[in-house]
């Protein structure tokens, strides 16, 4: 079984569908422990889902009903105070806490509390600490100017040699700084057909490590950032999308992280509410989502590609380039791709 297309106009691929419902069916699984002393990344679960939720709903259009239940329960969260609280008790994390919420702004949904947050954490000087905050708030419109992502894949994929150490080390950096600047696979990076060249090859070296280790979650980024760079292989997403298929019988139709999990996942036969369920499959999950959408009729290919010359270098932090405080509008000339929908606003509770 695999993620090809739609049998009728107007449905997704089963695959598609039943995952969507695997995220659906535990959703109050994402939210974070009560714990005060519960570590840092603590909202990373909602933060993924808030990402995969603006990127679907953006690509899938808005009548997926699948997805009604993800913005419902993200916006309950964020106006329940979730993400302001923590990011009012850890003002210098403020910007990363508050990750649910800017990818709930991307998908046009504001919230009173948390708009005031972001203010009172600008007028104090708090700055993204991380390209991936960075990419949030751009997603979000709250930057004055637009990231040189582009740059930023130069530096971070092509800034130099690697060795199969190196790499298994840097994967994720990788991916993420592909992903930025292909808006998750689906548009074209403003690099030269050498430059696409070189970062294709890296990652078809980091797909094989990554097959070779049983990393499901890297092998499913590199798939996404292959897209990116105009070099998917469908032959080699059809063999993934067997294999997921193999693996979600043990995962009650998820995808487990990586080969550990699955065996772990194969001999302890979990419940299908069981946390260790969710902690070992979400992430893979979610991003296999992610790439399945890309593969959905209608979903925006990367056929056009901004050609620059090979002397094109960027500045040398392209991730802290321009002014990142929030502002009131969004960027005023988006390409097509990164344009958000009307906002909706929603009072705090």
């Amino acid at each position: 079984m695999t993620s090809g297309p739609a049998t009728r106009p107007g449905t997704l691929p089963e695959p598609l569908t039943r995952t969507l419902a695997w995220v659906g069916d535990r959703l109050p699984t994402f939210l974070p422990p009560s714990d005060p002393a519960a570590p840092r990344d603590r909202l990373k679960p909602l933060s993924e889902l808030a990402l995969a939720h603006h990127w679907l709903a953006g690509r899938l259009g808005p009548d997926v009903r699948e997805l009604d239940g993800w913005r419902a329960f993200l916006v309950e969260a964020c106006a329940g105070g979730l993400a302001a609280r923590a990011a009012t008790a850890e003002p210098a994390d403020a910007l990363y806490l508050m990750q649910p919420y800017l990818w709930l702004r991307a998908a046009g949904h504001v919230v009173e509390e948390c708009e005031h947050v972001l203010r009172e954490r600008a007028r104090a000087g708090v700055r993204p600490g991380s390209p991936g905050v960075l990419h949030a708030l751009e997603a979000a419109g709250l930057l004055r100017s637009g990231q040189d992502w582009a740059g930023l894949c130069r530096t971070a994929v092509l800034g130099r040699a690697r060795t199969e150490k190196d790499l298994t080390r840097d994967a994720y950096r990788v991916t993420h700084a592909v992903f930025y600047a292909t808006d998750m696979g689906g548009t074209a990076p403003a690099l030269s057909a050498a430059e696409r060249d070189r970062i294709a090859a890296l990652l078809h070296r980091l797909r094989g490590l990554a097959e070779r280790a049983g990393r499901w979650d890297l092998l499913i980024e590199t798939h996404i950032a292959l897209r990116g760079v105009g070099a998917g292989s469908p032959a080699a997403e059809e063999e993934w999308a067997a294999r997921r298929e193999t693996l979600a019988v043990h995962c009650h139709g998820g995808t487990p992280l990586d080969e550990a999990a699955a065996r772990r996942l194969a001999r302890d036969r979990p419940a299908p509410d069981d946390p260790a369920l969710f902690r070992s499959c979400y992430h893979a999950t979610l991003a296999d989502l992610l790439l399945q959408s890309l593969s959905v009729p209608g979903t925006r290919e990367p056929t056009g590609t901004t050609e620059v010359t090979e002397t094109t270098r960027p500045p040398e932090r392209p991730e802290t380039q321009g002014d990142p405080s929030p502002c009131p509008k969004p960027p005023s000339r988006q390409p097509p791709s990164r344009q958000r929908p009307p906002l909706t606003r929603t009072s705090s509770s």
